[in-house]
């Protein structure tokens, strides 16, 4: 019995790991018959997508983990990567079982760490999906009391051992619990090409902030909160960055603080006490080249590829991931006509999040960054993605916290708008390009976006599309908006158009639901065939 089989056996008298009986026996009769075919994968798991460089990558030349000597995992694969490294790079590969690692792994140069293939389902967008090899880092036990559990014990993931260089690397069908994957660049944006993570399941994917406790604002010392801005996936690279086929599922490590101390807001202010979660699910989800691409907090100006060229780099693809998050952005990239297209976001309703920094208690005001997808840079394409977004109530329970946006590109961190696409998307909250300084090419087409509460615009109604080049039109900074077409869209919301000076903009054929809602014009356009609205400017 090699020592795979028996971590799978071992798995099976667990019963912290969150999944349910049948779901373990799927684990366990996907590794057998894996293991009674023999199956070692030289395929490009990514083929079907047609993108040429994944099909460069060495998928024939692979090396068995189980095969390699050392005295654990960690050992393992440190000897199976330097082997393939002094090849040209290659596959370490994990047929069926359960992996412990105490620590997190260093994928080198030229190296992709792939798991055995799905037995059944084989798109993360179908709930069955289950990759049978599966990573286990350590799960953080809390104690409530004292100094606490150290953050170091656990929170670990899978990173690249020279984030500069690595080039032709990544994850590929591996269930990784208690772990990130975080394919990251170097100081100085530097970073190499051709990384993906393809195929795998994350639960438990957050990380403890270290600024919470702050003993300055007399927060216990045993104190913890998820890290506001660490994907579950994050990836950049110099060019070609693919994020496919992955599921982020619930979390089942999630534990609740008593008496755990925030700092109050205005009639509040001093320490309250609330039962706080360390919400795993409560982190951004994917991440693809994400920066700050033009001045923080909309100032101008905004960023361009000389200003920021890291921020515009191209052959980006975030296909067919499915999404399961309570708070912050679900999706998230920068780049230059990058694909966002077929994935899936859920976010449960009613979540209560009495503090959305971890030291604060939350308001009306403030902001969790729920949102679906957030789009940064020129030329990208979103289509096609289905979403359910919910605000998160406030500390007092009466009111929602600010945010809930579908598919977003604000001004605030971003480029201008050129050249874009929002085509063929699904969703409850409202498709938000928001006080942007320039908008040049965009269309908004076929899209089904029925927003159920009401947004304010000026005339208290509820907005399904939201297009605007005004940054602050109270002040007349207004930005141009040229070459807009809001076509065959399905809402429940109305529409509105903002920017000066404005040219060749069409809003036609689009259709609303329900009581009348309203196209609110602040630029130029040529209306035709749209109904169940009425126009004002």
């Amino acid at each position: 019995m090699n020592e795979a089989e028996t971590s799978r056996r071992r798995f099976l008298a667990q019963t912290a790991h969150g999944l349910s009986a049948a779901a373990l026996a799927d684990l366990v009769a996907a590794g057998r018959a894996d293991a009674a075919a023999n199956r070692t994968p030289t395929n490009d798991p990514a083929a079907g997508l047609g993108l040429a460089w994944t099909g460069r990558l060495p998928w024939g030349r692979v090396l068995d983990i189980t095969t390699v000597p050392g005295r654990d995992w960690h050992e393992r694969l440190e000897e199976a990567q330097s082997k393939l490294a002094a090849q040209g790079g290659g596959v370490v590969f994990f047929p069926a079982g359960v992996y412990d690692f105490r620590d997190s792994i260093a994928i080198k140069d030229g190296v992709v760490l792939r798991g055995a293939d799905p037995n059944r389902a084989r798109t993360a967008l179908d709930e069955d999906y289950l990759p049978p090899a599966r990573f286990e880092f350590p799960r953080y036990r809390p104690l409530l009391s004292g100094d606490g559990m150290p953050i170091d014990t656990a929170f670990k993931g899978i990173y690249l051992e020279d984030p500069a260089w690595a080039s032709n690397c990544g994850v590929v069908n591996l269930f990784v619990n208690r772990g990130h994957v975080h394919l990251d660049e170097a100081e100085g944006h530097e970073v190499g090409s051709n990384r993906l993570v393809f195929g795998c399941v994350l639960q438990n994917a957050a990380v403890a902030d270290l600024d919470v406790p702050d003993l300055s604002i007399g927060q216990h010392a045993w104190q913890r909160y998820t890290r506001w801005h660490f994907a579950a996936i994050d990836v950049k690279a110099h060019e070609n960055t693919l994020v496919a086929n992955n599921r982020l599922i619930r979390s089942t490590d999630s534990f609740t603080m008593p008496g755990y101390l925030v700092l109050g807001r205005g009639k509040n202010a001093g320490n309250n006490a609330f039962d706080v979660v360390f919400d795993y699910d409560n982190r951004p989800g994917i991440e693809a080249n994400h920066f700050c691409s033009g001045a923080p907090g909309g100032e101008a100006p905004s960023g361009t590829p000389e200003s920021h060229p890291w921020a515009f780099r191209k052959g980006i693809v975030i296909r067919q991931n499915y999404i399961f998050s309570t708070g912050r952005t679900a999706i998230a990239f920068n780049g230059d006509g990058t694909i966002c297209a077929g994935n899936v976001v859920r976010f449960p309703p009613d979540v209560w999040r009495p503090t959305n920094t971890g030291r604060h208690t939350s308001s009306g005001s403030s902001t969790n960054d729920n949102r679906a997808v957030e789009m940064r840079g020129y030329r990208w394409r979103v289509e096609d993605n289905d979403y359910e977004v919910y605000r998160n109530w406030a500390a007092d329970h009466k009111y929602y916290i600010n945010d809930g946006e579908g598919l977003m590109h604000e001004n605030h961190c971003n480029s201008a708008l050129i050249g874009s696409t929002l085509m063929q998307n699904r969703g409850n909250a409202y498709l938000s390009l928001y006080k942007i300084g320039l908008i040049d090419g965009l269309a908004v087409e076929r899209n089904d976006v029925r927003v159920p509460e009401k947004i304010k615009d000026g005339l208290n109604q509820a907005v399904a599309i939201y297009v605007e080049a005004d940054r602050d039109i109270r002040n007349n900074n207004r930005g141009p908006c040229r070459n807009v077409t809001i076509a065959g869209n399905t809402t429940a919301g109305g529409i509105l158009l903002g920017g000066e000076p404005s040219s060749g903009n069409v809003i036609r054929g689009n259709r609303n639901l329900g009581a009348t809602a309203a196209i609110k014009l602040r630029a130029e356009a040529r209306l035709d065939g749209n109904e169940g609205y009425e126009t004002t400017a």
